[in-house]
């Protein structure tokens, strides 16, 4: 073996311990990199789902009537999961519910900076304004939600679209929406009363005992419809029309808050 042989298979032999050294020292920051990445997600994942926890009670305990309760809960959750939409869409609602109107705007401009297609909460949005008599932006947040294709329920937009056109006089406008949303979801049962409360506006009496018997076929149970046709009767001086109702409600349930009311409206009938 030449000299020169053996130079070369040392040299081979040192940098192959040396790569063997740099190799284990480069595995290990990645190592601990990676085990520190995944405490991170797993952690991540944790408050997630305790996120979760507590906004499902937020939720409950607002819609069992305890909505400062309820919000205490849903901002521990916010905290928890701050890039979360349906809980700033969540606490918005909250405010909404114990009169902060302001705040219930911030936040949700705080979901739909997070989620702007988020249809539900800017309908949402258009009630506050229109809690605050705030008719335009109103309106604009019911026409946005209700022309995005991947909104659910757009019948909830073109039904508030209605009541805002309702409050601000334009009576034609309003039947045009509720019909949208009628033709939407036709068993959408409210939005024939409100389309009633507009026939009547307009002396359109007939049409609005259609409405009220529509409803009254979509809700059996409820007989309010059946209260609002009496009153509607009274007021047109089908005074025989409107007793015969009345007596089938108390009939039906003596002692419900509809006969109690009915009992109320004959009462007034007899004394006149």
């Amino acid at each position: 073996m030449k000299i020169s042989d053996v130079h070369h298979m040392t040299y081979i032999k040192v940098t192959w311990r040396s790569f063997r050294r740099m190799t284990c020292l480069f595995i290990l920051p990645v190592f601990l990199s990676l085990s520190l990445f995944m405490g991170c997600a797993g952690s991540i994942k944790a408050n997630k789902a305790k996120a979760i926890n507590l906004e499902d009670m937020g939720r409950s305990l607002a819609t069992k009537g305890k909505p400062r309760e309820g919000l205490s809960y849903l901002i521990k959750a916010s905290e928890l999961d701050p890039d979360n939409p349906e809980i700033k869409h969540e606490m918005a609602l909250v405010y909404n519910q114990i009169g902060e109107s302001e705040l219930a705007l911030e936040y949700f401009e705080k979901a739909l900076h997070l989620k702007p297609d988020y249809s539900e909460a800017i309908n949402n949005m258009g009630i506050t304004y229109s809690n605050m008599k705030e008719w335009d932006k109103a309106l604009a947040c019911f026409q946005k939600a209700a022309s995005n294709v991947l909104y659910k329920t757009p019948q909830y937009a073109y039904h508030n679209m209605g009541l805002v056109y309702y409050y601000k006089g334009d009576y034609i406008s309003a039947i045009e929406k509720y019909q949208k949303a009628l033709a939407l979801s036709p068993s959408y049962a409210i939005i024939y009363f409100d389309l009633a409360s507009v026939y009547i506006s307009l002396s359109r009496f007939n049409d609005a005992i259609e409405c009220y018997k529509k409803a009254a076929e979509l809700t059996p149970q409820s007989r309010q419809a059946d209260l609002s046709l009496a009153s509607l009767y009274i007021k047109m001086n089908k005074q025989q029309d409107a007793i015969a109702l009345l007596k089938s409600i108390i009939e039906l349930d003596p002692r419900s808050q509809m006969a109690k009311e009915a009992n109320q409206l004959l009462d007034g009938l007899s004394n006149k």
